[in-house]
């Protein structure tokens, strides 16, 4: 079955972009510049999911959420925002407005994929077992067997979701609730118990959901108010699970598994046995999966480390009992299965092996070159093209056919005073340039857009000319490739 996504995007080269990627993996795409235009199609169209930008033409995206959520016929269509920069207010309003996930521009394709596959995945569970559950209630064992399982798929698919938004951490939460639910079972749990410890260590981070992107992914040190920002994520977990009647110890294991048994967790600084058992448990697993998984800021840790992380830890950041079961684990596993695996090789991360012959590898080699001494990264580039060079050449030529627009737009917009609509503008040349990895230009229309967002005119007029002679030369320099080596 194909999954239809519908995208409202001012920007044409992000736009495009998703387009393209969205496509070529197999989706059904129909996109709109305005709000307007795709609350007008979603009339009559009933998408698998929204992707919705900041900025769109006409209102902004807040209010298209705003007017979807208010119309029974969409107000259940999951939907992704997209907005570009490190603005992590504008992410926490997008999710706070009721939006599913969050997707920074310019895209990284496989993170994209990702959160797409798992939003609509995450969409469809969720009316699936709206639907069971209303049409089968008053059916006996079997039914509920089966409802149970919908159940476990839509928290799985949930746990995925929240996993996609570190781009490290693939996994994490169901090797947490494996490693939880057998030192559980080595505890003496029941089978019940373990399979309901199994879906707290599933759910242990789904507070996470309400966390900026760009704070979970940050590869150095997080400034105070940004670990403030990660520190929230057990109580937003608790009240997105404490009125699940039906497994009140999910919102325990979101709540309490960050809390030390010498008191200096968090959120609520319990200490020892105050701490509940079930969340002292994920706090063991959670921690050796941290150990032996990459994150932006460490690879791998070898057993050792680990082994002597958890002996330091005993009794003070760990329960010691359910420290010493993991490492009873850890011995048991002399090989060292139990860690994230990942291929390390270039195919693993999205390079791609495109069987040119030696003529032409010589020829796409020049042009490549050429691009370069134009000005550009062309590595930056072939990176939100999936490395391939045809569609990388397509975002070229989109970029070009757009410039004197853009160009016509800058300049008529300051000179009739409309900073918003020049905010607008910049903006989208801003991620345009970023995609094709014109970098000079992107800063320059970054630093010209927080100019514009603090209207300072004097600053737009000064640096115009700057700005509209760099795109020249930005396009000149691809024309030129294109001219020379014929990737038209």
């Amino acid at each position: 079955m194909q999954h239809h996504v519908v995208m409202a995007d001012n920007d044409d080269i992000g736009r495009k972009a998703a387009e393209l990627i969205l496509s070529f993996n197999g989706y059904k795409v129909d996109s709109f510049k305005s709000g307007e235009d795709m609350l007008k199609f979603l009339e009559d169209h009933s998408p698998d999911l929204v992707m919705l930008d900041v900025k769109t033409a006409g209102i902004d995206g807040f209010e298209t959420l705003k007017r979807m959520k208010a119309d029974e016929k969409t107000a259940k269509i999951p939907v992704i925002f997209l907005a570009s920069g490190h603005d992590s207010n504008t992410e926490s309003k997008a999710l706070a407005s009721g939006a599913l996930d969050f997707v920074a521009k310019p895209y990284v394709t496989s993170i994209l994929l990702l959160r797409v596959k798992n939003m609509i995945q995450l969409g469809k569970l969720r009316n699936e077992l709206s639907t069971e559950v209303e049409r089968k209630s008053g059916e006996a064992v079997r039914e509920h067997e089966k409802s149970e399982r919908l159940s476990l798929q839509v928290v799985r698919t949930l746990a995925g979701a929240i996993d996609a938004k570190d781009k490290y951490t693939n996994g994490h939460s169901s090797r947490v609730a494996d490693y939880t639910r057998e030192i559980a079972k080595r505890a003496g749990y029941s089978q019940s118990a373990q399979e309901e410890i199994y879906m707290m260590g599933l759910l242990h981070d789904v507070g996470k959901i309400g966390v900026p992107d760009t704070v979970i992914n940050k590869p150095s040190k997080l400034t105070d108010e940004e670990y403030s920002l990660i520190k929230t994520h057990p109580m937003v977990g608790y009240g997105i699970l404490k009125n699940i009647t039906e497994m009140p110890k999910l919102a325990i294991g979101a709540r309490y598994h960050h809390e030390r048994y010498d008191g200096m967790g968090y959120p609520d600084g319990l200490k020892g046995e105050d701490i509940p058992e079930e969340a002292r448990i994920i706090a063991v697993a959670d921690a050796y999966d941290a150990m032996s998984s990459r994150r932006s800021y460490h690879g791998v840790f070898a057993q050792e480390y680990i082994r002597s992380e958890l002996e330091k830890g005993k009794g003070k950041q760990f329960d010691p009992n359910f420290a010493r079961i993991m490492l009873e684990i850890m011995s048991e596993d002399e090989d060292y299965k139990l860690r994230e695996h990942y291929d390390t090789s270039d195919d693993a991360q999205g390079q791609k092996n495109d069987g040119f012959s030696d003529s032409e590898e010589e020829a796409v080699f020049a042009y490549i070159s050429m691009l370069e001494a134009g000005g550009l990264n062309t590595a930056l580039g072939l990176r939100y093209c999936m490395n391939d060079v045809d569609f990388y050449a397509e975002m070229l030529r989109e970029f070009t056919a757009g410039a004197e627009d853009r160009e016509k737009q800058l300049t008529s917009s300051l000179e009739k005073g409309d900073v918003s609509k020049y905010r607008v503008y910049i903006h989208s040349l801003k991620n345009a340039s970023r995609t094709v990895g014109a970098e000079r230009l992107s800063r320059l229309a970054e630093e010209i857009e927080e100019a514009a967002r603090n209207k300072d005119v004097e600053f737009l007029k000064e640096n115009n000319d700057e700005l509209i002679a760099n795109l020249k030369m930005t396009v000149g320099g691809i024309l030129m490739a294109v001219n020379m080596y014929g990737k038209e």
